[in-house]
This record gives structure tokens, C-alpha cells and sequence, in this order.
């Protein structure tokens, strides 16, 4: 091998471990209508489903799948979604995506082609503004209506439960957390209700008193426990399954209260999304708060944080689309 052969090979090497290395360091990176296939800015949130794949939920553009390098948009005009306000998703182990819309009902996509809709008019589903939906055990679908109550469908018949035929003190069920065991967690405007083993039951029950505000979202920490965030000027608490642990400004730093979202990441830093003021991060000692003025965020407007399998944070945000954190690089 002759000397300029040399030089060339060792050039070439390094420009290629810079490269790598300038890629591992890449600590943000966003999208938005500019520079990807979002067909819009205003995102409510990202989730992924078995395989991998994102799919994010838009509040004005339909549903958007993204593989990593494609960007597939489903809408009212290309498919058979009833709605392009897309509140909720959650997947089965079939494939099949179940998407709750805000004014179009309930629609079940296998992924592929086929779309079936449970709205007001060809089912027994409580309303057509669907908050949130989840999966039980057996499979029953459950959706939390914007005033209409809770819905459970077995795949023959819906059962409804309101503020006539049981314990739920509002009609307005933000979030439905269904756990490992089968547990629900019913979060409403007015309060928490609890669904154990089968038996209803209020917070005195539980023994909790939450917040007075209202719950918009509720995650699972890696040590099991429950992670609440509350709307407008509540906190976020954690629930251990018996004890209520609050973080607000009276009992602690931190910096702001009223949070949309409210999850862990895999290193079991706490990751909040407020409507107007950033995002606050907490390790276990210190509270920071990032914004517009103090970090690559394109919006203080978070919809919702994500937290995905190799510990990228997706903040969807109302205007400014999605911006993507991971402190170790962020890795599609």
C-alpha cells in the first residue's frame, strides 16, 4: 500500500467516525411540515406499536404512520377514518389499531385496508367524541367519551356506565389506564375512579384524594407505580396503589404546575408537558424547566411526551410539530 493510499484510507476513517460520532451527539431533532410527511403542525401526540412503527396522531390531519424513513397519512379523504381529529390509539396483538377521533366515533384499522367505525349511528357507542381508548384482558374495548361517560364493547353489545348508573361523579372520562393485572384506572374532570378486581370504587374508598383538578393522562413508572398529570394549575402525583406522593408548588420546586402529559423515561426521569410554558424534567433531586427561550423546543405548547424503546422523548406540540430529545442521541 503506497503513502497516498494511506492518507486516503486514514481520511476516510476519520471523516466516517466524525460522522458517527457528530450523529451519536445529535441530541434534538424536529419535525414538521417542512421537513418530513406531517400534513400538519399541530400534533396531539406519538405513539409506537409492536413492531416499531410510530404513528402520530394529529388534532386537524388524520393519523400519520412514520417507519423511521416513510411517512404514510391516513384521512378522511384517503381512507376510512371518520375523523382527521385524531385524540387517542391504542393496538392489539392482531395488528389491528384502534383510533378514537374527536367528532367521527370509534374507528378499528387492521393496518392494511380494512377500516370498520362505531359511531352514534350504526352502534350503541355513548358519543362520537372519544377521549380515550383502551383494551382490557378479554379484549373488550373501552373508550372515555367527552361527555357522554364510559363505554365498554365486548364485540357484541356496548355497555354504558354515566353518572345515573354508577359511581362516576362527571361524564367526561379523559383517560382510561388498564394495567398488567387488569386494573382500571378511570380518569374524569370531576375525579379518579378505580375499577379493582372487577369492583368499583371511588377515591374514599381507595383512601386517595386527588387533586381537584382535572387527570388528562396516566402512565406507568418502571417500578409499576401509577404517574398522574393534572390539567391547569394541578401537579403530577404518583400513586403506589395505596398512597398518593404530590408534586406541586406548595411541597416542593417545582417550577410550574398544570400538565397535559406526565411519563418516565427508561434512565426513570420524570417528563411533563405543560400547555404554554415547556416541558419540566425531574431526575429524582432537581426540577428543570425547557422552553423556547432555553432549549431547541419549537413550541411551549405540549399536547403530549412520549417516551419510545430506545429512549427518544417525542413532544407533540400544538404549533410547532414534533421535537425529539434524547441526551445519548437520538436514535430512529
Amino acid at each position: 500500500m503506497n503513502f497516498r493510499t494511506r492518507v486516503t484510507l486514514v481520511f476516510t476513517t476519520l471523516f466516517f467516525l466524525n460522522g458517527v460520532s457528530f450523529s451519536q451527539l445529535e441530541m434534538w431533532k424536529h419535525f414538521d411540515k417542512t421537513n418530513s410527511g406531517l400534513p400538519t403542525n399541530t400534533i396531539r401526540s406519538v405513539t409506537q406499536d409492536p413492531k416499531g412503527n410510530y404513528w402520530v396522531c394529529t388534532w386537524d390531519a388524520g393519523l400519520v404512520k412514520f417507519d423511521g424513513k416513510k411517512w404514510t397519512v391516513f384521512n378522511t379523504k384517503n381512507s376510512g377514518l371518520p375523523n382527521n381529529c385524531v385524540y387517542s390509539i391504542t393496538f392489539d396483538k392482531k395488528g389491528n389499531i384502534y383510533i378514537g377521533t374527536m367528532g367521527g366515533g370509534l374507528a378499528v384499522f387492521d393496518g392494511k385496508s380494512r377500516w370498520k367505525v362505531y359511531d352514534i349511528k350504526n352502534s350503541q357507542i355513548p358519543e362520537n367524541w372519544i377521549y380515550s381508548v383502551a383494551l382490557d384482558k378479554k379484549s373488550n374495548i373501552w373508550v372515555g367519551t367527552f361527555s357522554e361517560g364510559l363505554g365498554v364493547f365486548d364485540g357484541k353489545r356496548w355497555q354504558i356506565y354515566n353518572k345515573t348508573n354508577s359511581i362516576l361523579h362527571n361524564n367526561k372520562v379523559t383517560y382510561i389506564d388498564i394495567d398488567k393485572f387488569d386494573n382500571k384506572i378511570l380518569a374524569t374532570q370531576a375525579d379518579l375512579v378505580f375499577i379493582i378486581d372487577g369492583k368499583w370504587k371511588s377515591e374514599s374508598d381507595m383512601k386517595v384524594d386527588s387533586l381537584d383538578y382535572i387527570s388528562y393522562w396516566i402512565s406507568e413508572t418502571k417500578d409499576g407505580k401509577k404517574l398522574i398529570s393534572y390539567k391547569y394549575s394541578g401537579g403530577i402525583v404518583i400513586f403506589d396503589g395505596k398512597n398518593f406522593q404530590s408534586y406541586k408548588k406548595s411541597n416542593s420546586k417545582i417550577p410550574i404546575e398544570g400538565f397535559y402529559s406526565a411519563v418516565e423515561d427508561n434512565k426513570k426521569v420524570i417528563w411533563a408537558g405543560s400547555f404554554g410554558e415547556g416541558v419540566v424534567n425531574y431526575d429524582g433531586a432537581k426540577w428543570e424547566l425547557w422552553n423556547k427561550t432555553n432549549s431547541p423546543l419549537k413550541d411551549n405548547l405540549i399536547f403530549n411526551i412520549y417516551v419510545d424503546s430506545k429512549n427518544n422523548k417525542w413532544f407533540s406540540t400544538y404549533f410547532g410539530g414534533i421535537s425529539i430529545f434524547n441526551e445519548e442521541g437520538v436514535k430512529l
